[in-house]
């Protein structure tokens, strides 16, 4: 039986989703100023069969662990290495936390925030029940994404992206976001939408060359995409990265080259916002509009940039009601804690809440107890900063547990970036590091506590 097969089969099972058809992965390279360099691949099955509806079908997106090629587009999947297949590395410090009642969304909480969460790319594993690998299948990961003591908000990875809300033009597919928001609504009282326009994991009805995108067609597009998909979630999201990553480093603070920018110009921005809040009044919603992007979490161009921004959309009356600090962080490389508060400060001043919204700080493998001490550091200042700052809404961490990371499958020799590792590999329990310690003493507003001290 053919891949599709199987995940059609699985999905007939599923009361909740559709039957799924092939899709595909793409990657992003973003390169950061001065220290901060960082390029960031996210790898995604989409899965969709035909279907009569134009208005929902199933989409899944993750990563298997295998490259196939479809049968209906000859589109190859190429994903990410299978969690089993990689290199695990040995831990030299562990969290000290484990005995504790509270967590990292209760202490969260108890500081004033929203909320502590994490990002997840849960979709996919409605294919791994066939191909056995994934999030979802994994019991440990699975018990612990379900702590509400620890995560109290979630953030779908990639099946809110236009490449799988939109895979062709008109027709929408919101069954994976559905599933997403179901699988998440006992556990988590907010959700982050991401995201609604970026340049990178588009269809190919936008991408492709010999479509002849002018201003005026692109434009109807983009509106019709940001409408219709902010009105079919509605107020199930808290909050949508409404543009993601339109800055770029090169120059820093210039626009990123990309398609919007490209045909209809820096005038992309304002339109998705516009698009976005046309949808809130018209259908009486409660959701707030964030610009997100990377190394705009310390002062500098990119940041000033991305204040203007705000500051413009202000200026014409379109809704903007926050700015997403990513913060893929390298240890060692990471802006201090006092850099950080000056920089959402900057942002709150202009009226907008922030957010930490992609937090992880990777190491060189393999880690060892410098390291992690670092990185326990540098996740401790990043969660102090939001603490300090009134405006700064929430944290999230990019995923929770080593095994299923971007990073190494990005980053050769590089990796160990989360909260928590699993030493015996997939459907093992897991085991909190030094960085949990990091972010759950800033939050309890306890002094760093050096583990090579102590």
């Amino acid at each position: 039986m053919s891949v599709r097969s199987l995940v059609a089969a699985a999905f007939a099972a599923s009361a909740a989703l559709a039957s799924p058809n092939p899709g595909w992965g793409k990657t992003v390279t973003e390169t950061c100023t001065e220290t901060l360099v960082q390029t960031k691949t996210e790898t995604s099955v989409q899965m969709m069969t035909e279907t009569s509806t134009v208005t929902q079908s199933a989409s899944c997106s993750g990563s298997s662990g295998s490259t196939m090629t479809s049968a209906g587009n000859g589109t190859t999947l190429s994903t990410t290495m299978s969690s089993s297949s990689r290199t695990r590395p040995s831990t030299t410090l562990t969290a000290t936390a484990t005995a504790t009642g509270s967590g990292l969304n209760d202490a969260a909480e108890d500081a004033g925030k929203l909320y502590f969460g994490t990002a997840a790319d849960i979709p996919v594993l409605i294919v791994a029940v066939v191909l056995g690998t994934g999030e979802a299948q994994d019991p440990y990961y699975m018990r612990e994404f379900n702590n509400t003591h620890d995560f109290g908000q979630a953030t779908p990875a990639n099946i809110m992206k236009f490449v799988y809300t939109e895979p062709e033009q008109g027709v929408f597919n919101f069954t994976g976001g559905d599933y997403f928001l179901n699988i998440t609504d006992p556990t988590k009282d907010y959700i982050r939408c991401h995201n609604l326009v970026w340049g990178s994991q588009l269809p190919t009805w936008i991408t492709n060359p010999s479509t002849n995108w002018t201003n005026e067609t692109l434009s109807a597009a983009l509106r019709h995409h940001v409408y219709t998909t902010v009105s079919y979630f509605g107020d199930r999201c808290y909050a949508w990265d409404t543009v993601n990553e339109g800055l770029s480093d090169n120059p820093a603070g210039s626009y990123m080259e990309n398609i919007w920018y490209n045909v209809i110009g820096p005038e992309y921005i304002p339109m998705a916002f516009a698009a976005a809040q046309q949808a809130i009044e018209d259908n009486d919603l409660s959701v707030k509009l964030y610009y997100n992007d990377y190394n705009i979490e310390y002062l500098g161009n990119k940041s000033l940039a991305a204040q203007d921004i705000v500051t413009e959309l202000k200026g014409r009356g379109i809704q903007i009601d926050g700015v997403g600090l990513e913060s893929h962080f390298i240890a060692g490389s990471t802006p201090s804690q006092s850099a950080q508060e000056d920089n959402m400060r900057a942002f709150v001043d202009l009226g907008v809440e922030v957010a930490v919204t992609e937090l992880d700080v990777r190491l060189n493998l393999p880690p060892n107890a410098t390291t992690e001490a670092q990185q326990k550091l540098d996740y401790y200042n990043t969660v102090a900063a939001c603490v300090a700052v009134d405006g700064c809404v929430g944290i999230t961490v990019w995923d929770f547990v080593d095994t299923y990371s971007w990073i190494p499958g990005t980053f050769p020799g590089q990796g160990y970036g989360d909260l928590f590792l699993q030493p015996d590999g997939a459907d093992t329990p897991l085991l909190k590091k030094a960085a949990y310690d990091g972010c759950l003493e800033a939050l309890e507003g306890e002094d760093y506590n050096n583990p090579l001290s102590t």
